[in-house]
């Protein structure tokens, strides 16, 4: 009798991979048991946080802190569009007496048994949408059993957050919203439901390299979308893409060198934005104090942020600088214009100019760290910032390599210009913002360019002389 038993025992054990391999087939023997025979199904449901996904390596990465489950509010909806079933577990000490909870960090929650009908249902549910969510939290945790949404408006399936990214604030408790959606069939035999929840936003994982010891003064990623669908199957209509977040620079912002090299890196610290549809790129900016400041600006080819997903990215800030060229004239009592020498432009594109002149600032190209000039025939844009007075441009300033103007006969000023530069290297575009730095100086320390002047008409200017008169 017993080497019957161990026969049958071994049976069963070469046998139960093959039963589990059967498709839609459970390993659960508890799905085979008490299946009852009123239309009825006893259940629990497991509701979980997805982890994110890397959009480089496809793989996904545990969250950090604040990133899982704070709320929670399930909705089971019938094909009539009637609420069967609400949980609500935020004022139970699943949720209020539960440190994980309290600090957003909650992976996992499963419910106590409950009784369904059996049918097909739509399981709704929803995370970390709070009160700041213009009330959206009241309108879905109100909703009682038996609560017809036809009846009461309510289209849960359409429902638009508004820029959630810029709401969320740990410290605040004003965490990561998620949601999800899933239809589900219920039989006699259901006993778990699981569900998976996914965050509305993406995460933006940025390091900055270049130039060792540069200084990152300001930095931006924008162009992502103002407001997200609460579920992924709809098509966000209305947004704008003009959406930037303002990025807080760690430290004093300094590109750190490994080592004795010349190049350093700068990590920002992860920073959330709104999940974004297919076709809309991403503009990035960053400011460095090289130069006076130049603004490094790029878009990515990348063009959608999907929920649930982290984007690295490392922004490149290639060694170009400016071939800039100036020319001056200062215009004497009763005389045409008469050009005077002046030094130049200095490597920080700095220079001092007489007081009450007409210049002309030439861009001859672009050069790249080498020194040589590789960029021959680039796209400028000149600007004088608003609130800069006394400097003027007398002519076109939109995709110009020259700009004319002329400056306040004041000396001792200083004007900074702003210079959008535009081109193409090794099948790449840059853009690039330089500040161009002018300052005036007393028109008698700017010798003319040119000696073939006749001192009648007054084209010598005369050193200041103090005379101490005696009286007689």
């Amino acid at each position: 009798m017993n080497k019957m038993k161990q026969h049958i025992y071994k049976a069963m054990f070469w046998l139960l991979p093959w039963l589990c391999a059967v498709p839609l087939a459970s390993c659960s023997f508890d799905d085979d048991i008490d299946t009852g025979d009123d239309g009825t199904a006893t259940l629990q449901l497991s509701i979980t946080a997805r982890e994110e996904g890397d959009l480089n390596t496809r793989a996904d990465e545990v969250g950090t802190n604040g990133e899982y489950m704070h709320n929670l509010c399930v909705l089971i909806v019938d094909g009539t569009n009637v609420v069967t079933k609400k949980l609500l577990p935020n004022t139970d000490d699943e949720f209020a007496g539960n440190t994980a909870a309290q600090q957003g960090n909650l992976k996992s929650w499963v419910s106590d048994p409950f009784t369904l009908p059996e049918g097909t249902y739509t399981v709704y549910a929803f995370a970390n949408i709070d009160t700041y969510y213009d009330n959206l939290w009241g309108s879905l945790t109100g909703l009682q059993s038996g609560a017809s949404l036809t009846t009461l408006n309510v289209d849960i399936d359409n429902i638009v957050l508004d820029d959630p990214a810029a709401k969320l604030n740990f410290a605040e408790r004003k965490f990561i919203p998620m949601s999800a959606k899933q239809q589900v069939v219920v039989t006699a035999a259901t006993k778990s439901i699981s569900i998976g929840l996914d965050r509305l936003v993406s995460k933006i994982r940025m390091s900055i390299s270049g130039k060792a010891n540069t200084k990152v003064t300001a930095l931006s990623f924008g162009g992502y979308a103002d407001k997200i669908t609460l579920f992924s199957d709809k098509t966000l209509e209305g947004a704008t893409y003009t959406t930037t977040k303002i990025i807080t620079v760690p430290g004093d912002g300094t590109l750190k060198a490994d080592g004795t090299g010349t190049t350093g890196t700068l990590v920002i610290p992860d920073f959330y934005v709104n999940s974004s549809p297919a076709d809309h790129k991403f503009n990035v900016s960053v400011t460095t104090d090289e130069m006076n400041g130049i603004t490094y600006e790029a878009t990515t080819s990348r063009g959608e942020l999907p929920r649930n997903s982290i984007f690295p990215l490392t922004l490149q800030l290639n060694d170009y600088g400016l071939d800039l060229a100036a020319q001056c004239w200062v215009s004497p009592i009763g005389s045409l214009p008469v050009e005077v020498q002046i030094t130049g432009f200095d490597n920080t594109y700095q220079i001092v100019v007489p007081e009450g002149c007409q210049f002309e600032f030439t861009v001859n190209g672009v050069k790249n760290s080498g020194g040589t000039t590789t960029v021959t025939n680039p796209e400028c844009n000149w600007n004088i910032p608003e609130g800069v007075d006394g400097i003027i441009f007398e002519s076109q300033t939109t995709n110009v390599k020259t700009i004319k103007g002329h400056v306040t006969a004041s000396a001792g000023k200083t004007f900074d210009l702003s210079l959008l530069v535009t081109w193409k290297d090794n099948g790449a575009t840059y853009n690039r913002t330089y500040t161009v730095k002018v300052l005036t100086d007393d028109i008698t320390n700017f010798p003319f360019k040119s000696k073939t002047r006749t001192p009648e008409f007054g084209l010598d200017y005369l050193r200041h002389e103090m005379l101490n008169m005696f009286k007689k």
